[in-house]
């Protein structure tokens, strides 16, 4: 099936198309049934992700407590001015960024769920980052990549977005339900 879409897409392209073959890919292989096969559930985050006023945030900016999700815009990896080293090397021409939350109320389990494929780093000092409790991806699943599961204490929280391969992810970041 692969092959068959990229003949098609080849085919699209050579006739003057713009067609991005990625992109392609990911339309043909999307599977709502992947959404529910998640280690956890993530249809709350994707329907945040999918919500028509979901706010548009800088690199830097703090996530609002009325809106636990937002679109997240990042930069080159060379411009990003990561507040520490990713623990994974991004791959060249990829793109990254941060997003400040506000101390939680209730200290406890959260997960930090991304719309697209990238790498997440979480920090509660502002210098080292915390080893995650789970995560869990599946291909497919339309608007929602990966999840990711860290214990938070009372103060400011900071994530780091990297390795991402367009100038913008959808990001969620909620009590584990």
């Amino acid at each position: 099936m692969r092959r068959t879409l990229l003949i098609l897409v080849g085919l699209a392209l050579a006739s003057g198309a713009n067609i991005d073959p990625d992109r392609a890919w990911a339309q043909q292989a999307a599977d709502p049934a992947a959404c529910t096969s998640f280690d956890w559930p993530v249809l709350r985050e994707q329907a945040w992700f999918e919500a028509p006023s979901l706010p548009r945030l800088d690199s830097g900016a703090t996530l609002s407590a009325d809106m636990p999700g937002a679109v997240l815009a990042l930069k080159p990896m060379a411009e990003a001015d990561l507040p520490f080293t990713p623990s994974r090397e991004p791959k060249p021409g990829t793109f990254g960024g941060t997003l400040q939350i506000p101390p939680v109320v209730t200290p406890g389990l959260y997960q930090v769920t991304l719309s697209d494929s990238a790498w997440i780093d979480v920090s509660q000092d502002g210098t080292t980052t915390r080893k995650p409790v789970a995560s869990t991806m599946r291909p497919g699943c339309p608007g929602v990549s990966k999840s990711v599961r860290f214990q938070f204490g009372t103060t400011p929280i900071l994530i780091a977005v990297s390795g991402a391969k367009s100038d913008s992810i959808r990001i969620a970041v909620a009590p584990a339900e």
